[in-house]
């Protein structure tokens, strides 16, 4: 399948913070995908997968969330985790509003959570969720006081305190082009404030703590996932009732850097198989395929 393709990018302005919005759009498309991108990262390190997802006939739209790459708002910071979910709701409504092709919502690592947290409000319309190594629990862990201390007594001092080291970037992918091409970025952040960690840990519990949603969830782990905790995902999702859920065992923690055919097959024929579906439950009582 071989459609035209378009790129091209705007600031979404709707009376909040501005958010700068990449689309790759085929002609004629069938699906809509809004795809999330991990923390330290931005949009454009997804342009070359969102173009294979296009060869498809999926609408891709890559934004970059406050304070991250061309958007506005404090670089790496958060006051509050649902800032990041907002900004997917508020591209949703207006997806919505503007275009009538079904819409899956995506994401990689921290973009994977913020996409889940977003499947857990009512978005009508949207046909499941991409979770590709998911950030649910982090394989960094800090003893119980230390993190009693950041949370309660240093995080309401002192939130934007960041650390005098930027932060590193092993284990994300494993060929070393990437990781220096992330070190060399400037609009990467690799100097996330106190109140970003602390409102990761949050968003993290929240998702564990609400009612799983009732899209269907494809989810891609890395076996050697040096970043994420694969078993905190696995005890979170494995409970749902639409869940497809695929390990690759030659991988750092971004299976899109380091598997994008992996990435894009499984993708590309969970989505068709949503689309049938969809189809086939709009379809009229008594027709005859």
């Amino acid at each position: 399948m071989t459609h035209a393709i378009t790129m091209d990018a705007e600031f979404l302005s709707d009376g909040q913070t501005p958010l700068f919005i990449r689309r790759v759009s085929p002609e004629k498309y069938r699906a809509q995908l809004i795809f999330i991108h991990a923390s330290l990262v931005h949009s454009e390190y997804y342009l070359p997968i969102a173009l294979k997802w296009a060869q498809e006939g999926i609408r891709v739209i890559l934004p970059d969330l406050e304070g991250h790459g061309r958007s506005q708002g404090t670089r790496g910071h958060l006051r509050h985790f649902s800032q990041h979910v907002n900004d997917i709701q508020r591209i949703y409504a207006h997806l919505h509003q503007h275009y009538s092709a079904p819409i899956f919502i995506g994401g990689e690592s921290y973009g994977a959570l913020m996409a889940y947290l977003a499947c857990q409000e009512e978005l009508p319309d949207v046909l499941g969720a991409i979770l590709i190594a998911p950030s649910f629990g982090l394989q960094l862990t800090l003893p119980t006081w230390v993190y009693y201390v950041m949370t309660h007594l240093v995080h309401p001092l002192l939130p934007k305190l960041r650390p005098l080291r930027p932060l590193p970037v092993q284990g994300v992918s494993i060929h070393p082009d990437i990781s220096r091409i992330i070190m060399e970025d400037r609009n990467v952040n690799r100097f996330y404030t106190l109140g970003f960690l602390v409102n990761l840990w949050k968003a993290q519990k929240e998702a564990k703590q609400r009612p799983l949603p009732h899209l269907p969830l494809l989810t891609l782990l890395s076996t050697d996932d040096a970043v994420t905790r694969n078993d905190d995902t696995e005890a979170l999702l494995k409970p749902h009732h639409d869940l497809e859920l695929h390990y690759h065992n030659a991988s750092a923690h971004s299976l899109i850097a380091d598997q994008p055919d992996f990435v894009f097959q499984k993708s590309v024929a969970w989505m068709a198989r949503q689309l049938r579906a969809e189809s086939l439950k709009r379809r009229p009582m008594g027709t005859l395929s």
